[in-house]
């Protein structure tokens, strides 16, 4: 039985004050970076034809977007200077995700995305519907698709839920160096307008709880130095704290018969179900402090979503290997091998040599105008340390079906890619890889980016081929 809408519906009456929220965040970021009280003249005449051009945009924009939801399709007619009318049929949908940030709770609006297979971003955006209309919208939609067997639900109790006590701690792992860097924008633009001096203030705290001031000439580049690294690192740790803990709060998976269902955030809440067959692969990513302790991150590599998670979706934020190898078969049967196959040792050869020449070189440089830097030569062991490491974490084993790959050292990482998900095989060597017989063997799946993608770098050339033939 066909549901319908009678007539066209609106966004919500509330999308104003989302417009005039983010519009005054705007004008809040261009007058605090103008210091001069000629370019704050000029932000002010540039705020004022803004308001005055973009405010009736807006209202046209507004009035002329109106959308309707079936059982069988989901039409929006929308645009100012260009009229679209655009079409998206009930059995196309994907995905029906709800995202509520935290003016959107306040307000008690939603933002509603449609995704279909193979887009790189959703087809429709409604931006913004009441709660209950995003409910409804995603009610009739996900009842409407043929895929589904007519009694499917979601269960009652996730199958994977991140608590409070275990968010903390994976909270404790994360750092969060670009947050950092956006931080110290900010802070050189209040530099800028007078509000605060990095320096003055750094010194002043080094001198309180370090140092006298009778020291603090002598040792003030060394100390300044070295309480800018601290207090680097001790921010971005809290940063990447604040950002894991705010991202995945109440974090739980659900697994229906065909759809994964996921819901998370707290300040932005986001909600949507995922069908198995857009599942790629696998991606399970740690680093050693978290391998110490047996904790896991297991990300699903997905086909036709937005670009801003570039293709991956969290599956198991933070979970210990046993609950990984428990809950991922039941998204894409696999099983862990019990043996990997390490890559040539002739690949520590070749990294020491890439490696001994990115610290020769400037360090050549560097002496033609500084003796000192001769000292750098006491690095060279590092390169082949650094090299040695990249040996043994890298490895790979073709195990029922699935092709397992393991790299990196610090930010460690295991592949599992379905044999019937590759899509292309490349196998090319470079002109060092060539003299010693290795190769690069590249597997390509629907979805994947263009910079992370599973490969196996410096393996045998015969093993390549092997490989190569059995895919």
């Amino acid at each position: 039985m066909q549901e319908t809408s009678e007539e066209f519906r609106r966004l919500h009456p509330l999308t104003f004050v989302h417009y005039v929220f983010l519009a005054i965040i705007g004008f809040v970021i261009a007058w605090t970076t103008s210091p001069e009280s000629g370019i704050q003249r000029g932000s002010l005449i540039f705020s004022v034809i803004y308001v005055v051009v973009m405010g009736p945009i807006s209202i046209a924009k507004y009035l002329r977007f109106r959308y309707y939801v079936t059982s069988e399709e989901m039409v929006m007619h929308y645009g100012v200077f260009k009229r679209v009318r655009r079409n998206i049929p009930s059995d196309r949908v994907q995905n029906v995700a709800i995202e509520r940030n935290f003016l959107s709770r306040v307000l008690g609006t939603a933002v509603v995305k449609i995704e279909t297979a193979g887009t790189a971003q959703a087809e429709g955006v409604l931006s913004y519907v009441g709660v209950r209309e995003a409910n409804r919208i995603r009610d009739i939609l996900r009842t409407a698709e043929t895929t589904h067997a007519p009694d499917e639900s979601i269960p009652a109790s996730p199958d994977f839920r991140m608590r409070l006590p275990r968010l903390l701690l994976s909270s404790a792992y994360q750092f969060s160096f670009g947050l950092f860097a956006i931080l110290v924008g900010v802070l050189q633009q209040l530099e800028l307008i007078g509000l605060i001096n990095i320096e003055t203030t750094l010194r002043d705290i080094f001198e309180k709880n370090f140092l006298g001031p009778a020291n603090s000439q002598q040792y003030s580049l060394v100390m300044l130095t070295i309480a800018f690294i601290l207090i680097t690192l001790v921010l971005s740790w809290i940063l990447g704290f604040a950002q894991y803990f705010i991202r995945y709060y109440n974090f739980y998976i659900e697994l229906g018969p065909e759809k994964i269902h996921r819901k998370f955030g707290l300040i932005t809440v986001r909600e949507g179900t995922l069908p198995y067959k857009r599942v790629q692969s696998f991606l399970i990513r740690s680093n050693p402090l978290m391998r110490l302790h047996d904790w896991y991150r297991m990300e699903m590599q997905t086909l036709g979503l937005e670009s801003g998670e570039r293709g991956f979706q969290p599956a198991m934020p933070f979970a210990k290997w046993a609950e990984i190898i428990t809950l991922g078969p039941k998204i894409r049967p696999f099983t862990a091998p019990e043996a990997y196959t390490r890559v040539s040792r002739r690949t520590i050869r070749r990294r020491c040599l890439r490696y001994a020449l990115l610290i020769l070189a400037p360090v050549a440089a560097l002496y033609l105008w500084w003796p000192y830097a001769v000292w750098g030569l006491t690095l060279l062991p590092i390169s082949w340390g650094i090299a040695w490491l990249q040996y043994l974490c890298h490895s790979w084993s073709f195990h029922d079906g699935n092709l397992f790959i393991r790299r990196r050292i610090f930010s460690q990482q295991l592949w599992v890619v379905p044999i019937e998900r590759l899509q292309a095989f490349e196998i090319n060597a470079t002109f060092f890889q060539r003299r010693l017989d290795l190769c690069t063997l590249r597997v390509d799946t629907a979805g994947a980016g263009v910079l992370r993608h599973p490969k196996i770098i410096d393996m045998r050339l015969d093993d390549s081929e092997k490989m190569f033939t059995e895919l």
